[in-house]
């Protein structure tokens, strides 16, 4: 009698253990699970405007300013991108590129973009890049911002510029997207600071300073 109680005995505490080790792995899973949910929820794409060719103090360039800082983020946090692309290409000449930006300025002109995204509902937060022309956002940032529902995203604004900083544009771009959650902690680099190892390390600095 002694003896099958003995295995009875054992062979409860061996069902016991394999159960335990079950629920483990099932809550282990819900922690992986949990984990992937959040990186989901907080899914960033980087969204810019950008122009190569002659650019002021740093000559001419295959890729633009903006496109460098941009490059800079999308390496370090891995995700998707979106150049924003105008119908109808401005000049590699940069007078001529400053001349139209004037004109598109003072006309309050809405440029087409030559491509769209299909698929923004998917993000959560959009960096949005551009350069400063003319004191002021490009105006086919102002499509780009009427042509796309951003409600309810968090946008994180980020430029390049010759002098003027962030030229108000932040408070502009917040103004702009009422139902957003725009983040006027944005990043702004000269043109030849963006291009060099110095402009990657603030963005990098900067990244983390807003917890990524």
């Amino acid at each position: 009698m002694k003896r099958v109680s003995i295995k009875i005995v054992a062979l409860l505490l061996v069902g016991l253990f394999l159960l335990t080790g079950c629920k483990e792995k099932e809550s282990e899973k819900q922690i992986e699970n949990q984990n992937v949910e959040k990186v989901n929820y907080q899914k960033a794409i980087v969204i810019y405007f950008s122009r190569a060719g002659e650019n002021y103090s740093v000559g001419r360039v295959d890729v633009g300013n903006t496109a460098m800082m941009a490059s800079y983020i999308i390496d370090y946090l891995k995700c998707d991108s979106f150049e924003i692309l105008p119908k109808e290409p401005y000049s590699d000449s940069y007078d001529e590129a400053k001349k139209r930006a004037n004109k598109e300025l003072n006309n309050n002109a809405r440029p087409e973009m030559a491509n769209e995204i299909t698929n923004l509902d998917e993000y959560d937060t959009v960096f949005l890049g551009y350069p400063i022309w003319c004191g002021n956002l490009p105006m086919i940032m102002n499509t780009f911002m009427e042509k796309y529902d951003l409600s309810n995203k968090t946008i994180i604004p980020f430029n390049t510029h010759e002098g003027s900083g962030n030229a108000g544009t932040y408070k502009t771009i917040k103004n702009k997207l009422t139902s957003s959650n725009v983040i006027e902690k944005g990043l702004y680099l000269s043109g030849k600071v963006a291009r060099s190892e110095d402009g990657k390390k603030q963005t990098i600095e900067w990244l983390k300073s807003l917890g990524y």
